[in-house]
């Protein structure tokens, strides 16, 4: 994993001393985060189920703070910080060689009528979508994610779901029409560079995205990183019930290895809470692979309150040629 470069950090942490000192009475400023604690057995096909804490089945946890300053004209300027929290073993990061700030850690400047620009570390807007446009959303157990980001690079997108060095722009809503454009530098010796795009319609109950990347790097020793990625996806929202799909295809060139995902959902209310549901199935083909990949997911949730969701959550995993593996937690997670 790269580390943020030190300009960035250093402006991230002079901003956040500014929030805690004499400068607050002149910024706008807030904690956030999400705490999701749950327990259970967690197994994956092919390998041995494991009975712990988890900090990620219904959506990963971490704790931030956003600290922004308004100026007329209806500019806005904005620090962002924020890092993962592991409660199986009381860490931050999704891993131990995460940066300190692991997950969105970035300045912006922000304009309703121009749109919002970023720079730092930032999710990418293949990962957005993907998050956006299936049942279970960002949580560890949802087969669109495992698959796309949480598989290794045979299967999965090359150059992680989240990109040091980063500018990013977000256009405002054009009747209905949201663009955003990335790009990501680099370290000098690696030599390569990460592109992203996606465009998201949204009009009534329907909505549509098309998102791409493309991440190359040749630092001149390992096998280069030459790898493309394209994702069709959408949701309709019936009222008794919201329904999603998704369609990705990867060519990566430098492995040679083609992949494809085709995954779908429906979240629909019951009782006194709402069901998820979600299935995925991937496939990875090339001269040293030929893998094919199934997982459904469901989860109970019942809001508490309008913070707190408790949730049962489960998954079954099955890769040809491998013995299934099952995963069923409880939990608890807070927003605030």
């Amino acid at each position: 994993m790269k580390k943020m470069s030190g300009f960035l950090h250093a402006w991230l942490l002079c901003a956040l001393l500014l929030l805690s000192g004499s400068a607050r009475a002149q910024f706008d400023y807030d904690l956030h985060g999400v705490l999701d604690l749950s327990y259970g057995a967690f197994g994956q096909s092919g390998l041995a189920r494991d009975v712990r804490f988890n900090s990620n089945s219904l959506s990963p946890s971490f704790v931030g703070v956003t600290g922004s300053y308004g100026f007329d004209g209806g500019w806005t300027v904005l620090a962002v910080a924020e890092t993962f929290l592991r409660f199986q073993d009381f860490k931050t990061g999704r891993r131990d060689d995460d940066p300190i700030l692991s997950r969105n850690a970035f300045v912006a400047v922000r304009n309703n009528d121009y749109g919002t620009l970023r720079f730092g570390r930032l999710q990418t807007l293949l990962f957005d979508t993907t998050n956006r446009f299936n049942a279970l959303g960002n949580s560890g157990l949802s087969p669109a994610i495992r698959h796309l980001f949480l598989n290794g690079n045979l299967q999965g997108v090359e150059g992680d779901f989240y990109w040091d060095n980063a500018l990013g722009y977000t256009s405002p809503n054009l009747e209905g029409v949201t663009f955003s454009l990335m790009q990501a530098a680099q370290k000098k010796d690696e030599r390569g560079s990460h592109q992203g795009a996606s465009v998201v319609w949204s009009i009534g109950l329907l909505a549509v995205e098309f998102a791409a990347q493309n991440v190359h790097i040749n630092d001149g020793i390992k096998d280069p990183t030459k790898e493309s990625t394209w994702q069709l996806g959408s949701s309709y929202n019936f009222g008794f019930a919201k329904v999603f799909a998704l369609y990705s295809q990867i060519q990566d060139r430098g492995l040679d290895v083609d992949g494809k995902l085709t995954s779908a959902g429906v979240t629909l209310p019951l009782g006194p809470g709402s069901v998820l549901f979600q299935v995925g199935s991937s496939t990875a083909q090339g001269p040293a692979v030929d893998r094919k990949q199934t997982t459904i997911s469901s989860a109970y949730v019942y809001a508490y309150d309008s913070d707190t969701d408790l949730y049962v959550i489960g998954m079954d995993d099955r890769i040809r040629g491998q013995g299934s593996g099952q995963s069923v937690a409880v939990g608890v997670k807070l927003k605030f």
